[in-house]
């Protein structure tokens, strides 16, 4: 009885043709991916900003930048939206977060946290409005006078800190037509974060 089996060549062809659907495969599956991470981003982002509007109906103002300019404590920007009333039930996290060395979620990503999306508010630690710690009575001021309430970031696919937080910066932001907007029609890992300003989306087609 005569048995018969692959020959090399065809082994090689079968190999061949397995990598190249890999190589076609693996791509797809990358891209579908970071669409699904940008998309679960910019819903949390939603998310926040409209706990941002419930917490203004009841409280006459957007909540505050909790962590001071430390670069420690940037998850306590988000303690009124989470207690004593829950406008959101946790804390967003930036699925983006933790590569830039700047970011200022560093220190709190060694502490075991969650690193949140980087937030400043023109109000800082000061319920009834008053300015002090980083947002001194100059920034609270030109940040009124352009109207910026308050700003969200996430870094985006980048993984960096793209926005230069000049004054100037928030009226581009405004108009959507910065460089440092997250486009995802520039390449899904593309230059730029996303943002909510004001409780508007900025960013990942928004």
């Amino acid at each position: 009885m005569k048995r018969e089996g692959f020959t090399l060549i065809e082994l090689l062809i079968v190999v061949a043709i397995i990598g190249i659907l890999a190589a076609i495969a693996v791509p797809n599956f990358l891209n579908a991916q970071m669409r699904a991470k940008v998309a679960r981003v910019v819903s949390d982002m939603k998310a926040v900003a409209m706990g941002e509007e419930q917490y203004r109906l009841d409280r006459n103002q957007y909540t505050y930048d909790g962590d001071c300019g430390v670069g420690q404590a940037e998850h306590l920007s988000y303690v009124p939206l989470t207690t004593p009333v829950a406008y959101l039930s946790s804390f967003p996290e930036d699925a983006f977060a933790g590569i830039d060395p700047k970011f200022q979620n560093r220190q709190t990503i060694k502490t075991g946290l969650k690193p949140v999306y980087e937030y400043t508010s023109r109000v800082s630690f000061g319920p009834q409005g008053t300015p002090n710690c980083k947002n001194n009575t100059t920034t609270y001021s030109t940040l009124g006078r352009i109207g910026v309430e308050y700003l969200m970031t996430s870094l985006g696919p980048d993984g960096d800190q793209d926005f230069p937080w000049g004054a100037n910066d928030y009226v581009i932001l405004r108009e959507r037509n910065a460089g440092f907007i997250y486009q995802p029609s520039n390449g899904l890992v593309s230059n730029g974060n996303i943002f909510v300003l004001n409780s508007q989306i900025i960013g990942g087609n928004n």
